[in-house]
């Protein structure tokens, strides 16, 4: 993915700035996200789209938590998640960000609504809720 300008204007959920990763080193070394920004505010919604290995889940995964970046910021609610320390990371993965992965991270004998029910009962509560409650997002 290639770089788009960010412009902030205080109302923002996420500000992503100068997001970069690459895997591997030397000459094996490949870039999946060159310097890449982006700014979502409360309630919008965003699509993010391109080419299998454009690097569309390596940025998604950058803003979420899930994997650090080389180079770059990611801010949630003001605050820059890549200071946060594990524990903190886990509770913003677990509180902050709804994230439904597909194919081999979902639990294949788990029903859709029971896969993104999992962070509500992570968080203690009623199964049957749960349930009710992950068939409302869907």
């Amino acid at each position: 993915m290639e770089s788009t300008g960010v412009r902030s204007n205080g109302t923002e959920a996420i500000v992503a700035t100068g997001l970069t990763k690459w895997f591997g080193v030397g000459e094996t070394r490949m870039l999946a996200v060159n310097d890449v920004g982006l700014v979502a505010h409360f309630g919008e919604m965003l699509f993010i789209v391109g080419p299998s290995g454009s690097g569309k889940t390596t940025l998604l995964s950058m803003i979420s938590g899930i994997l650090r970046p080389n180079c770059g910021t990611v801010s949630v609610k003001g605050a820059d998640i890549w200071t946060l320390t594990d524990d903190q990371l886990a509770d913003f993965r677990l509180n902050t960000i709804g994230f439904v992965f597909q194919d081999y991270h979902l639990f294949p004998r788990l029903t859709t609504a029971e896969n993104v029910a999992i962070p509500l009962i992570l968080k203690q509560r009623n199964w049957n809720e749960s349930i009710s409650e992950a068939g409302k997002f869907l």
